[in-house]
């Protein structure tokens, strides 16, 4: 019967309806087209569901030209078992996947900060920069202490030769007093 459109069994089977379209054209899945829509197998659709593994045991008789032994097809135990082991793997594989996508998020983020940041050539210009004016400043610094050091020495001389000056004044002054004094 064909009553499943390619979305609800995409849905039902949890596949994309390109995988749908693939198993179609693969024949795994009978298909019947009805009104410009496609109709899907409810039986193909149950098999794929049960993971293609018969739901019976399957007793196989061997031939009288062979040996004598029996072959048993999996047991539902064994299908059930497979689809744990599936289902295990496909929680792993989305733990994985959560993984991805936070490093992802964390690769993309440091690309922006790498996109915003300075270049590795302007930020040693700019350091250089910085370091040579500190240099200079560090320079001028020296050199106006030393100008000031002299500047210094310079006034103590000055100060020096003044008193030194007004002293021979005062003793000049007293010497002219004293010649005028003597002299009226």
């Amino acid at each position: 019967m064909y009553s499943i459109d390619r979305d609800e069994a995409a849905k039902e089977l949890n596949i994309s309806t390109r995988t749908i379209d693939r198993y179609i054209r693969s024949g795994k899945i009978r298909s019947q087209k009805k009104w410009k829509k496609i109709f899907l197998n409810t039986q193909d659709i149950e098999i794929i569901k049960n993971w293609w593994i018969q739901e019976d045991y399957e007793v196989i008789k061997p031939r009288e030209k062979q040996e004598e032994t029996w072959f048993v097809t999996k047991s539902i135990e064994n299908s059930r078992s497979i689809k744990n082991l599936y289902e295990d793997t496909l929680r792993v594989i989305e733990k994985k996947d959560d993984v991805i996508k936070d490093l992802s998020y964390k690769l993309g983020r440091a690309e922006v900060e790498l996109k915003n940041s300075i270049p590795i050539i302007e930020y040693k210009k700019t350091t250089f920069l910085l370091e040579s004016t500190n240099n200079k400043s560090e320079e001028e610094k020296k050199e106006l202490t030393n100008n000031i050091e002299n500047l210094k020495d310079k006034v103590r001389s000055q100060e020096l030769l003044n008193i030194i000056m007004i002293w021979i004044f005062s003793i000049l002054l007293v010497v002219v007093f004293l010649v005028w004094f003597a002299n009226i």
